[in-house]
């Protein structure tokens, strides 16, 4: 780890030099205003490992996406918003070998991501705690953890199934991801500050960074710890926080099936039935009466309900999941990448280097490679052995939990009830037409969601949610991009407006399509 101690640098404009042998408050209060010169580390930034972390996280996302895209993901997994929407069907019964197959490589893929985030986060605890390291390093060992962990997520959704039938295997997964967690939470801490990661505090637009200068990617990451001076907090470091917690708590408590029911019980079915008892009032009064202003007060409270129905099962969904694990994965690489181009005048002499600490980190991704191809290679050679018993056994041990389950997948549901469609309002209106519209359905899921999936303003309504995902993201990446180094604090103020198109967006298209559609309307589809 590079020290502080000894000769700094010049502080461009100034002309004197800057020593520094021990850091304490009042170095770090001189540092704040002066910078600091950065001292390459090539065990933290160098080429070879931020390619080896990168790789492996764009790999395991990859391999992650492709399983979903090609159905490779067992039918517990996927909901309405995945079947009806984005169109997946389950196919792990018809291509078993692709199934494990995959799924092997995402284990070995993961179990890498989860190991190398806690190595690197203790090395920058390490350096934290001896006052060695700098905001440039640590902010670089920080986001190599977050990537670990954003990836790991998804995987953990993904493998649900499998590990919760190998229970040691989850055991010791979850304790990873716990202790990833912990660290994450107090890595967080230091870049709270408003000040933290600005390249010249006396002129904050100032983007160049010469060879000698002194800038604040150079002052030591210690000084901001349990520290924020006097701009205060980060508008931003609260948000880090909520996704943080938030995505953990959701991913996490999902691989279990207390955590899954306690939120299907206390929190989505009493939203549900809030938003269905709200609804159902005056439609049973229009039921009762056929006054034209039940119906129309009944179109109007559809208008904000049904979208958000349709956000609750959108994060029910494995797609959900890849766009917190894709925001994760791509924010950690801006916050990689664009510090490292920024300081590279003065780092790339022993960062851009290719040496042995350089090539290992990248020699040892043969190992997971040599992983999934031995297990492409068996299972090719089990398959020609085995004969057709063998074959079906193995599947339907492989399968098990799935083959339990296989009346109550979603896209049957959804099927089932459009063969025999009837609109909202006589659902809800008339205790007998549910029965005759959803006798079939699936029992876990409230006749209310069904009969909004069953129509086609649903599909129009998660479409705009991925769209609004996007533009949101590209967004915040967009100006991350251009403001890191410069300003923060930023970027809750586009969540809030990509939250605010979607909601206005979303209920212009209920104004204009939904209230005229199966439902709001007020006669049978045939």
């Amino acid at each position: 780890m590079p020290s502080f101690c000894g000769h700094l640098g010049t502080y461009k404009g100034l002309g004197r030099p800057v020593y520094c042998c021990m850091v304490t408050s009042e170095e770090c209060d001189r540092l704040l205003v002066s910078g600091a010169k950065i001292k390459p580390d090539a065990d933290i930034s160098g080429i070879g490992v931020i390619l080896a972390f990168l790789i492996t996280a764009y790999a395991s996302f990859v391999a992650i996406l492709a399983a979903y895209v090609c159905g490779m993901v067992e039918p517990e997994l996927l909901s309405l918003a995945d079947v009806k929407v984005m169109r997946i069907r389950p196919r792990t019964e018809r291509h078993p070998r692709m199934h494990r197959i995959l799924r092997q490589t995402i284990i070995v893929l993961s179990d890498q991501q989860i190991v190398t985030g806690i190595a690197i986060m203790t090395a920058g605890f390490v350096g934290l705690r001896s006052g060695q390291i700098s905001v440039y390093h640590y902010q670089i060992v920080l986001y190599l953890a977050w990537l670990s962990s954003s990836v790991h997520l998804s995987a953990l959704t993904l493998l649900r199934p499998f590990l919760n039938r190998h229970t040691g295997v989850k055991v010791w997964r979850l304790v990873g991801m716990g202790a990833l967690f912990i660290m994450l939470t107090i890595g967080l801490v230091p870049t709270v500050s408003y000040d933290w990661g600005i390249i010249d505090f006396m002129d904050p637009q100032d983007s160049s960074i010469g060879e000698n200068d002194l800038t604040g990617w150079g002052v030591p990451a210690s000084c901001f710890w349990g520290k924020t001076y006097a701009d205060g907090v980060n508008n931003d470091a609260p948000i880090g926080y909520v996704l943080l917690v938030i995505s953990y708590v959701w991913k996490i408590g999902d691989v279990f099936g207390s955590g899954r029911k306690f939120y299907a019980s206390r929190i989505r079915r009493p939203l549900e039935n809030a938003v269905e008892s709200l609804l159902t009032l005056p439609a049973k009064r229009y039921h009762r009466t056929q006054q034209k202003r039940y119906l129309w007060c009944f179109r109007l409270l559809l208008i904000p309900c049904i979208p958000f129905i349709a956000v609750l099962e959108f994060l029910a969904s494995f797609s959900a999941s890849l766009w917190l694990s894709a925001l994760g994965l791509l924010f950690g690489t801006v916050q990689i990448v664009v510090p490292r181009n920024q300081t590279y005048a003065q780092t790339h002499a022993q960062e851009e280097r290719w040496g042995f600490g350089q090539l290992v980190p990248l020699v040892l991704l043969i190992q997971p490679l040599g992983t999934i191809l031995e297990q492409a290679w068996v299972s090719h050679g089990s398959a020609g052995t085995e004969g057709p018993e063998s074959h079906q056994t193995a599947e339907k041990s492989d399968n098990s939990m799935v083959q339990d389950r296989r009346h109550a997948t979603p896209l049957e549901g959804s099927e089932r009830c459009r063969a025999n469609q009837l609109v909202l309002l006589q659902i809800l209106g008339n205790s007998n037409a549910s029965n005759l519209g959803f006798i079939n359905a699936r029992e876990d899921v409230p006749q209310l969601v069904t009969a909004v999936f069953s129509s086609r303003v649903a599909t129009v309504l998660v479409t705009l949610l991925h769209v609004t995902l996007l533009g949101g993201i590209c967004v915040i990446l967009y100006f991350d991009v251009e403001s890191i180094g410069f300003v923060r604090g930023q970027n809750w103020e586009y969540a809030l407006l990509a939250l605010a198109f979607y909601v206005g967006s979303s209920w212009l298209v209920m104004c204009t399509l939904g209230i005229y559609s199966s439902l709001g309307r007020s006669d049978k589809i045939g």
